[in-house]
């Protein structure tokens, strides 16, 4: 009798705690949205891996000043964190460039394979090399480069941008505010980009990306600025 009084005193606890079990491991398996601006971890923390299924993320180091300063860039398919596998802890800063959606990685797997691992390296080393690239040559081939990198395919297949505020351009092309803003103007009066409405989101930062004009002004990119 004793026995089955304790099992129905510990009954409504051990429910608690499976469900308790069930919706860490839910959690730790379902896709996460962020707004722009919205950060996403800090550094110093621990956390898992995540994979950018939509949208674009920046990634900022502590500078020695105590400043946050640009140091990468994540967008569709890219894997951030991946240090917490090594140290434990992030290393960065991690904040929505754009609205983004990320899920955990590896997604279905209890641990990372070597070769996807390698893959995810590979992959990083890519991305570094192209932000590379967006702090060198004309100010409007390194926007230009900047927006096709962020742009993805709708169901439509056209090739839509959320652009992200003037002040992370400038951070990440290393140009000013001033300069991105007439960029941005030019790019619209030539056709570049051309704004689109989505419900829901910010109608003024949304556009479709003219891959072909660009290409095409890109000969001379000067005209886009006369």
């Amino acid at each position: 009798m004793r026995n089955d009084l304790m099992l129905a005193k510990t009954s409504p606890y051990r429910r608690s705690a499976s469900r308790g079990r069930y919706q860490q491991q839910f959690d730790a398996h379902r896709t996460r949205s962020f707004h722009q601006g919205e950060q996403i971890y800090c550094p110093g923390t621990s956390g898992i891996c995540w994979r950018v299924i939509s949208g674009a993320v920046r990634l900022n180091r502590v500078a020695n000043d105590g400043e946050m300063r640009f140091a990468n860039l994540a967008v569709k398919n890219d894997v951030i964190g991946t240090e917490t596998l090594l140290m434990g802890q992030y290393a960065f800063c991690a904040v929505a460039l754009s609205d983004c959606e990320l899920v955990p990685w590896p997604e279905g797997l209890s641990s990372a394979t070597k070769n996807s691992l390698l893959h995810i390296l590979a992959a990083a080393e890519r991305r570094t090399a192209d932000v590379v690239a967006l702090r060198s040559g004309l100010a409007i081939d390194r926007v230009t480069r900047l927006i096709a990198m962020l742009a993805q395919p709708d169901e439509n297949h056209d090739l839509c941008v959320a652009l992200p505020k003037w002040q992370d351009i400038s951070e990440i092309a290393d140009l000013t505010t001033e300069t991105i803003s007439r960029i941005i103007s030019s790019l619209k009066h030539g056709g570049v980009i051309r704004k689109m409405k989505i419900p829901g989101h910010a109608a003024h930062r949304n556009y479709v990306f003219c891959g072909s004009i660009a290409l095409s002004a890109g000969a001379d990119s000067n005209q886009l600025l006369d």
